[in-house]
């Protein structure tokens, strides 16, 4: 009877262990349905929230940065556009200033001084009117007030330009060749792309030597037109090519002075090549002369 007890009571506990035991597996198994159900749903909020929440403000941050980089980069571009152009109107106001006062004080007296010195204050009086064109003319460019969308030849507009300026050219004995396609032509302001050709002829006729020459060329190459102005003159050394185009940027300050230049020409040039949809590249080398190239993609 006690064997018989004794069994029974070791089935019994056989049967609860073994019950215990499928249960606990159950469980853990249920247990990690759930922790790989937790799993996927916490994914998957992580995933929704990186896209909805941090992705779009990680891009904003960087928007505000850039915004931030450019406005600073803007501050510094107006003050160094601010004193620059405070620099280049005091200098001839100071020396036409200067030379008056010493008329005024006695010199008018001496007819040989009073020539000479009205001459200097009619050159610098042209060097500042120059200027205060050229400051107007970018002013307007930037202000996108021109609204004039045309199309010309430019053929012709090149060869009038060139009819304009040989003169100052002549006085330097200098020869102007053009080799210019018919049948090309672009549309925007006339008048804008023939200041920017003044522009590029008279910057090579001013740093070429006399008796050189200059070749203006017109031609459509592939889905292009290229319009070149070279010259044999000075060259400017590959360190400034990068700078060229930036307002008041003389690569050589005192032949600039000489020359009568503003140093807006070239700012000029860029921005009426925007306004017009084209690039400008430039090749130069020192001593042989410098080739500026305005690109046009045809449409």
């Amino acid at each position: 009877m006690k064997n018989k007890l004794f069994m029974l009571l070791i089935e019994t506990v056989i049967i609860n262990l073994t019950a215990l035991f499928l249960v606990s597996r159950f469980a853990e198994r249920v247990a990690l349905v759930y922790a790989a159900v937790f799993i996927v749903i916490m994914a998957a909020a992580g995933v929704q929230g990186y896209f909805q929440i941090i992705k779009p403000y990680t891009q904003k941050m960087k928007e505000l940065e850039k915004a931030a980089e450019e406005s600073q980069k803007s501050e510094l571009i107006r003050r160094e556009f601010v004193a620059n152009v405070s620099h280049e109107l005091k200098t001839p106001l100071t020396s036409i200033s200067g030379f008056i006062e010493t008329l005024q004080d006695g010199a008018a007296e001496d007819p040989e001084i009073r020539t000479k010195f009205i001459d200097i204050i009619a050159i610098e009086t042209a060097r500042l009117k120059r200027l205060i064109e050229d400051l107007l003319v970018l002013s307007d460019i930037e202000s996108k007030r021109d609204s004039e969308q045309q199309e010309f030849d430019v053929k012709r507009v090149i060869e009038n330009t060139v009819e304009a300026l040989r003169p100052i050219a002549d006085d330097k004995y200098i020869t102007i060749l053009m080799e210019l396609e018919d049948n090309c032509s672009i549309s925007g302001s006339a008048d804008r792309f023939r200041q920017m050709m003044v522009n590029l002829i008279e910057n090579a006729v001013k740093y070429s030597d006399k008796n050189s020459r200059i070749w203006i060329t017109a031609n459509k190459k592939e889905d292009k037109l290229i319009i070149s102005v070279k010259d044999e003159g000075i060259g400017i050394a590959p360190e400034h090519h990068e700078r060229l185009f930036e307002r008041f940027y003389r690569v050589d300050k005192s032949r600039s002075k000489k020359a009568g230049g503003t140093g807006l020409g070239l700012s000029i040039v860029k921005h009426i090549a925007v306004l017009l949809g084209a690039t400008l590249k430039v090749e130069s080398q020192v001593g042989k002369g410098t080739t500026f190239y305005v690109i046009f993609d045809e449409k």
